[in-house]
C-alpha cells in the first residue's frame, strides 16, 4: 500500500513539473516575419505618429532574436502552456531594459503574436517560407 501512494505522489509531482514548462519542437524553431502597422502615442500633451516597421522573429533551441525596425535584441525565453491546446506563450525580456516581451506560438497555423507593448498594436507574425537549395 506504502509504494502505491509513493508512485501515485511521485507522478503527480512529475506531472505538476512538467506543465509548467514546454520545450519547443524543432519545428517551430524557425523565423516568422511581419510588419507593425502604424500607430499614435501621447507623449505628455503632444500626439506622436509612429511609422510602421518591420518585425523578426527567430526562435532557437533556447533563445529567441527579436528585431524590430532597425533595432535588434536577443535573450532566452520561457514557454509555457495556454489554455488553449495549440497554443504556446513565449515570454522574453529584453537586456538593459528588462522589459518582457509577451508571443504566442499558434502552432496549427504556425505564426506567433507578438503582444504589443502598451501603446504598440498587437502583431502577427507568419513563418517563412525556405529558399530552395542551390
Amino acid at each position: 500500500m506504502k509504494w502505491i501512494i509513493t508512485i501515485a505522489f511521485l507522478t503527480f509531482l512529475t506531472n505538476n513539473f512538467s506543465a509548467q514548462t514546454v520545450r519547443l519542437k524543432r519545428k517551430y524553431l524557425k523565423e516568422y516575419k511581419g510588419e507593425m502597422p502604424k500607430y499614435s502615442a501621447l507623449i505628455g500633451k503632444e500626439m506622436l505618429e509612429v511609422s510602421s516597421a518591420k518585425i523578426v522573429i527567430k526562435l532557437d533551441k533556447d533563445s529567441v532574436f527579436l528585431s524590430i525596425g532597425e533595432s535588434d535584441y536577443k535573450s532566452v525565453y520561457t514557454a509555457s502552456k495556454s489554455t488553449n491546446t495549440d497554443e504556446i506563450i513565449l515570454i522574453m525580456e529584453r537586456d538593459n531594459t528588462k522589459i518582457e516581451e509577451r508571443f504566442i506560438l499558434n502552432k496549427k497555423n504556425k505564426t506567433i503574436v507578438r503582444k504589443g507593448i502598451f501603446p504598440q498594436p498587437d502583431v502577427c507574425l507568419n513563418r517563412s517560407k525556405k529558399s530552395g537549395k542551390r
